[in-house]
């Protein structure tokens, strides 16, 4: 039996439970403190308890990033039909590409009445030199054309050139597309202080992905090693197996 909504809902779909706690956190409490009931469908790892204290409903979900077994992702997009049909959200949040695939699609089946979809960016399967990625690049832009082809459904985008492409293939027009600088960073609890007069340190916070510049990092630190500069170089970050771009951690 379907339950009774008394408040509007929202539901994330995200495909990490650290990712939602460490970029989607504060758009949900701003939702919950405006009447929405908040509700977090995410692969449960470390931070269970820290969604429910917040007053969310959290949905564990099988979803996984790296996941290739047709099988398994089949069963995936029926777990998340049916929990759009049983939740009946007014509004879906979707964040990074296969959410955004998956859950526009769910969405769709399942008449949910609003859509919005995050990319905060086009990610290892853009940027790819795998020819069977190139391979199914065209396959997910037609996916994308379809899936984003609905009056209710609406796009967040933090590079102009995401923009430019997604408007030149015509997969979205411009109206559909919101377009930010970033997903934000909370200046009352990292903000500027005097310099120390220390030697200078230079950071790069980061996933320990080959595709978020790590790799160059490194080499401008050594490079600048052999010149005699006098700095401190340091990665901020953790690793993450399930993308395709990891660093193995030996390395690290």
């Amino acid at each position: 039996m379907r339950e009774k909504k008394e408040r509007p809902r929202i539901l994330f779909f995200i495909t990490e439970d650290w990712y939602f706690c460490s970029h989607r956190l504060p758009i949900a409490r701003a939702a919950r403190d405006a009447g929405f009931e908040v509700v977090v469908a995410t692969r449960v790892q470390k931070h269970k308890e820290q969604i429910i204290q917040e007053g969310f409903k959290l949905i564990p979900i099988r979803l996984r990033r790296s996941n290739k077994n047709p099988l398994k992702e089949l069963l995936s997009l029926i777990e998340l039909i049916t929990i759009y049909r049983l939740e009946r959200p007014d509004l879906v949040h979707h964040v990074a590409i296969k959410p955004v695939l998956y859950g526009s699609l769910a969405a769709r089946i399942a008449h949910v009445p609003a859509v919005v979809n995050a990319l905060a960016g086009m990610g290892y399967l853009f940027i790819s030199n795998n020819w069977k990625t190139k391979l199914f690049l065209p396959v997910i832009m037609h996916a994308f054309r379809w899936l984003f082809n609905r009056h209710n459904s609406r796009v967040i985008l933090q590079n102009p050139d995401d923009e430019k492409m997604f408007i030149n293939a015509k997969v979205l027009q411009s109206a559909q597309i919101t377009l930010i600088r970033g997903s934000g960073v909370n200046i009352n609890e990292f903000f500027s202080v005097p310099e120390s007069g220390a030697m200078p340190m230079v950071v790069l916070a980061s996933r320990m992905l080959w595709d978020k510049g790590i790799g160059e990092f490194v080499a401008a630190a050594q490079l600048l090693k052999e010149q005699n500069v006098q700095a401190r170089f340091v990665l901020v970050g953790d690793s993450d197996p399930d993308n395709p771009a990891s660093i193995p951690t030996e390395q690290l």
